[in-house]
């Protein structure tokens, strides 16, 4: 059997697995295992037990716990809460306010945490208090799902250490790399609300509530002035070469404790649940490692990797319409597929094939990842529509949520085009980083 037929039952006998519902680490491993023992026998089987501790070994990957702990114990200590509250005693009287409130609300948290708790938290607290206040039922629940994916593009991400993990990239230039781009999401996001609610100022209900004093306003800065300390020490620090995203990892898991102690927030329970979660979490993330390393190193050892890049240097196209071609290959899946399945099918085979045409590895990661932020909110089948669904209040029906994801689905690819246009927004950062 030849490497072209040992690559289509990798990647085909994958996305088959993956949709009829297998979870992600077991449809790796499992075709890995197929594949491995029809090209190498049952000797080959000896590639899992070395891509576990290539895995587990992988001091980059020990900052997905430490970054998750550290976004856990800020949010059981209901910081999300005070953020909102905070916010919203400087912005009530503009017009969508509280839109504004929630999608600063889920930077922040995108900013404390690596995975995406801004969807949930707000969800439970600001799309109830905004359709209370006769906010357009579409745009409270946007908002929300919009801010809630900027985990994945802003730092510390998860989705940048599983990628980094996987492809071999600078984990502390994507962090820093996804800034711009990141932020540029929340600022067209903001801009967006606001001008439709200055627009139309129905849509975002009644302003009212009681008048709020400047020294309630200065006083709220309190709360969010150590969460916001912390970021900037745990970012800077990468950014300046102080510390490796893994060290700047476990810095901030131990500022977020001190955050809980300021809080008044320690407590058994706290910590219990944070740990919880951790675990969880971490242990999902270590066993797509696993699997994913598995299947990389089976997807190189059949020589696909090879077969693939020589392919493409003989076609002759044009680099910028394969890259085009990647992106909608990669649009089209994420209405399908979970984004983590799509990095470890695609990811091995992409991102080769654009350092061969010329394209910055590290560009090339985050216009990725601005393509899965994508995959969230596209139907039928993304996560976050889901969520909301399982959140929402009743009244929320999955037609509301559905034409809700639209607009801001527009305004992601608006910046993954200019992200592609100009690549300095991601490449002027990481040329800085000392």
């Amino acid at each position: 059997m030849g490497v072209g037929a040992y690559t289509l039952i990798l990647f085909f006998g994958l996305l088959l697995m993956l949709l009829i519902g297998m979870d992600v680490f077991v449809a790796l491993g499992l075709t890995g295992i197929i594949v491995v023992v029809l090209s190498r026998g049952l000797g080959g089987l000896t590639m899992i037990g070395l891509a576990t501790y290539t895995a587990i070994t992988d001091l980059t990957v020990l900052a997905i716990p430490f970054f998750v702990l550290m976004g856990n114990l800020l949010v059981y200590s209901d910081m999300s809460d005070r953020l909102f509250t905070a916010l919203n005693k400087w912005l009530y009287k503009i017009k969508g306010s509280l839109a504004v409130v929630s999608m600063l609300v889920c930077v922040a948290l995108a900013m404390c945490s690596g995975f995406t708790p801004g969807l949930v938290t707000m969800a439970l607290v600001a799309v109830p208090a905004m359709l209370q206040r006769n906010y357009d039922k579409q745009l409270a629940v946007g908002s929300v799902m919009a801010g809630g994916v900027l985990g994945d593009v802003i730092p510390p991400s998860l989705m940048m250490i599983i990628l980094g993990s996987i492809t071999r990239i600078s984990i502390g230039k994507l962090f820093i790399g996804a800034l711009i781009p990141g932020f540029m999401c929340a600022g067209i996001y903001i801009f967006y609300i606001l001008t439709r609610c200055y627009l139309r100022p129905e849509l975002a209900g009644s302003t009212v509530g009681e008048e709020i004093s400047w020294h309630d306003r200065w006083t709220s800065l309190l709360e969010i002035l150590p969460p916001m300390l912390l970021v900037v020490g745990v970012l800077g620090s990468i950014f300046l070469g102080i510390a490796t995203p893994t060290e700047a990892s476990a810095v901030g898991a131990f500022g977020a404790l001190l955050c809980c102690i300021l809080y008044r927030k320690f407590n058994y329970k706290v910590i219990s649940d944070s740990c919880k979660e951790t675990f969880v979490i971490t242990g999902m993330a270590f066993w797509i490692l696993i699997t994913a390393k598995f299947f990389s190193q089976v997807y190189t050892s059949i020589g696909a990797q090879n077969m693939i890049l020589n392919l493409i240097s003989n076609m002759g196209a044009n680099p910028w319409l394969i890259l085009i071609t990647m992106q909608i290959i990669l649009f089209l899946l994420g209405m399908f597929l979970d984004d983590i399945a799509i990095i470890i099918i695609c990811a091995p085979i992409f991102l080769p094939i654009a350092v061969t045409l010329g394209f910055d590895p590290i560009w090339f990661g985050i216009i990725f990842i601005l393509n899965m932020q994508m995959a969230y909110l596209t139907p039928p089948f993304g996560w976050c529509l889901i969520m909301m669904k399982a959140l929402a209040p009743p009244e929320v029906t999955t037609e509301d949520i559905w034409r809700s994801a639209f607009p801001f689905l527009g305004m992601q690819a608006f910046v993954l085009i200019i992200t592609i246009l100009f690549p300095a927004l991601v490449l002027w950062l990481p040329k800085m980083m000392s």
